[in-house]
């Protein structure tokens, strides 16, 4: 097994949808004991949408629950009941970290904000998401994932110039945002250890989204300029973009940095006139006749397969990939033999998980599906609160642990 630098932590996560999830869910793959936090009142959305297996709608089998809960424990814990709010008090109280993206005074209308949390246990570390933080004028405002990365500018910045918006086709700030809070508990945990302190930490996925742009913020605050969607362009790399290959709707991208790289990018294509100019061979040329680079390029790449393309330029020294889509990630891609892993699910189906884009100590983490909906509530009950089965039972019937 590879060593875990977090075991030994215990968190209590009341995360749902995805950006939370996913942050606990890397505590959980570095070793701390996750216990997610459901009930049937307050289901994780997740469960509800997204990609099912073949013929099946189940809370158990959505492909993006399972990704995001991976390694994890689940308990039913009905917090709309007296008993689960102090349910919930007596876990915490044998935990080291608690968890949520709520709205900002979600936990505190359950009397588990920080402060409540702080006198009974004081070296607590508590972690909130909230989308827009809880300070300034629009901390009130909600957002999903495509909300937040409008907000964030990313949105205004992709596309064409003469054309609207987009997206980037993916919540991208759903999967970054949840390595920022990552960091932060790692590293108050790491100051708990030092000094005793707890701490409460806020991570405002907004401002994280933000932090996914370029230059674009500091040019417009230091120059005054304001950043133009430019499609595949780039305001310092020429060419920079896709271009068509053989094939219904196949791309490969390439980027040229230098004059080195330039000629390696002629040679491999045959582009000989190109290569030949020498107003070509400094970006400020190249930029000069960008229209007519392109053209060129696309002419000879369109009779060609991405793949054996992109090698061929690679070996050559020149930035360039196949534009993957999910059919490649899963199968063309050798990647995925170590960085995806087919595990069978109990409900009869197989899930496809990702392991994290990391490894430790030359090993991959150790990965283990996403728990059923309360699989583990008993266990928790028992190992933590000392309650026997006929206690467990009583709070069934009662509707505390449902």
């Amino acid at each position: 097994m590879t060593p875990q630098p977090l075991r030994g932590i215990r968190v209590i996560d009341f995360c749902w949808m995805i950006a939370g999830p996913l942050g606990t869910r890397l505590l959980a793959d570095l070793g701390a004991e996750v216990i997610k936090i459901e009930s049937i009142a307050r289901l994780d959305r997740i469960r509800e949408v997204g990609v099912q297996p073949p013929g099946v709608l189940s809370p158990e089998t959505n492909a993006v629950f399972n990704d995001c809960n991976v390694n994890k424990r689940s308990m039913m814990l009905n917090l709309g009941h007296p008993r689960g709010i102090e349910i919930a008090k007596a876990l915490i109280a044998k935990a080291d970290i608690v968890t949520s993206n709520f709205t900002p005074d979600r936990m505190n209308r359950w009397g588990l904000g920080y402060d409540d949390l702080k006198a009974i246990k004081s070296d607590i570390i508590v972690a909130s998401m909230p989308v827009m933080g809880t300070l300034g004028p629009h901390s009130h405002w909600r957002a999903v994932g495509n909300g937040v990365i409008a907000m964030g500018g990313l949105n205004g910045l992709t596309g064409f110039p003469d054309r609207a918006p987009v997206g980037l086709g993916t919540l991208h700030s759903d999967f970054t945002s949840p390595y920022f809070a990552a960091l932060q508990i790692a590293a108050a945990v790491l100051q708990r250890n030092r000094t005793g302190a707890g701490q409460f930490i806020e991570l405002s996925q907004y401002e994280a989204t933000v932090h996914l742009l370029d230059t674009e913020v500091l040019d417009y605050l230091v120059n005054g300029h304001e950043t133009q969607r430019r499609g595949n362009r780039s305001n310092r790399i020429v060419p920079h973009g896709v271009f068509p290959t053989a094939g219904d709707d196949r791309w490969i991208a390439i980027a040229v940095r230098s004059k080195d790289e330039w000629i390696a990018l002629c040679t491999g294509l045959g582009l000989d006139a190109l290569k030949s100019r020498t107003d070509l061979f400094e970006a400020e040329g190249r930029f000069a006749a960008e229209d007519e680079i392109e053209r060129g390029i696309s002419e000879r790449t369109c009779r060609r397969d991405a793949w054996e393309l992109a090698d061929s330029l690679q070996r050559a020294g020149v930035p360039a990939a196949p534009v993957e889509d999910v059919c490649d990630l899963a199968g063309r891609d050798p990647m995925h033999e170590r960085f995806l892993v087919e595990t069978p699910h109990p409900a009869g189906h197989s899930m496809l998980l990702q392991h994290e884009p990391l490894t430790w100590n030359g090993e991959r983490l150790p990965i283990r599906l996403a728990p059923l909906l309360g699989e583990d509530t008993a266990a928790v009950c028992e190992e933590l609160l000392g309650l026997d089965e006929a206690a467990v039972g009583d709070l069934v019937a009662e509707g505390v642990l449902c």
